[in-house]
């Protein structure tokens, strides 16, 4: 199994890396995007997307994981970013895309698999 994977959005592709510890010490401290994310037989789907301006700081003890977990989320998936701009508009792509059922905020009311609608 691959350590990363290549997200699509509406613009673009993004790769996220799979944090095998999520602990403040073995996660960067540094800003980034992440995805909390469900395996299904079409592929991880994400079920939360978020940003952060450090990674460390904010994954380990996230308000949104348990939440995320009891909807099918398994994994945690992040990149860095160093660009607040990037950052954003990335989360924003990929939850207008994706629609994640943990999301409140840029959802489309349907996602491209045809889940959730409203």
């Amino acid at each position: 199994m691959a350590d990363f994977i290549d997200v699509p959005g509406r613009l673009g592709s993004y790769r996220y890396w799979q944090l095998a510890n999520v602990s403040a010490t073995t996660i960067q401290a540094v800003a980034g995007n992440y995805m909390f994310m469900r395996l299904t037989n079409a592929g991880w789907v994400p079920i939360y997307v978020g940003i952060a301006n450090d990674l460390s700081e904010r994954l380990p003890s996230h308000d949104m994981w348990p939440v995320a977990q009891r909807n099918g989320a398994t994994a945690i998936f992040a990149h860095t970013q160093s660009s607040d701009l990037a950052r954003i508009s990335e989360e924003r792509d990929l939850i207008a895309y994706w629609n994640p059922s943990c999301n409140t905020q840029h959802r489309t009311g349907q996602s491209i698999l045809g889940g959730y609608k409203g």
